[in-house]
């Protein structure tokens, strides 16, 4: 009988520790409030990214490129013709443990309007989170 407790707890502890490591996936990089005036966003994530990708069902247009030591990745968002940019979800980034959300942050760059002119960052608010 004791054999068979000592057996199970180890079961318990061994199913414990699996999931202790790094789970690969996804963090998303979110627009508090809508920007119905700006087409387009530039903004830099701090923190190793290995990709980054258009959210799921957004007709964003998304286009990135990471430094070269991979600790920080430069994208750009842009919204269709004759829309801008809506709160929530801007860019999905791929990293090796999504449960890291605070080893990650975001700041924006520029802001383009609807004719493409530059516009201020003032007051803009961009998080990583999990999607």
């Amino acid at each position: 009988m004791r054999r068979l407790l000592v057996l199970a707890a180890f079961a318990v502890l061994g199913a414990a520790c699996r999931n202790e490591g790094p789970t690969a996936g996804e963090l998303a990089v979110r627009l508090d409030a809508p920007r119905p005036t700006e087409r387009g966003i530039q903004f830099e994530v701090v923190g190793r990214a290995h990709g980054v990708a258009v959210p799921p069902g957004s007709a964003y247009q998304v286009f990135a490129d990471s430094s070269s030591d991979g600790d920080t990745t430069y994208v750009i968002v842009v919204s269709p013709a004759s829309s801008g940019l809506l709160a929530g979800e801007l860019a999905r980034i791929r990293v090796s443990d999504n449960r890291s959300v605070a080893g990650y942050s975001v700041r924006a760059l520029a802001l383009a309007n609807s004719q493409y002119g530059a516009d201020t960052t003032l007051g803009l608010v961009l998080k990583v989170v999990r999607p």
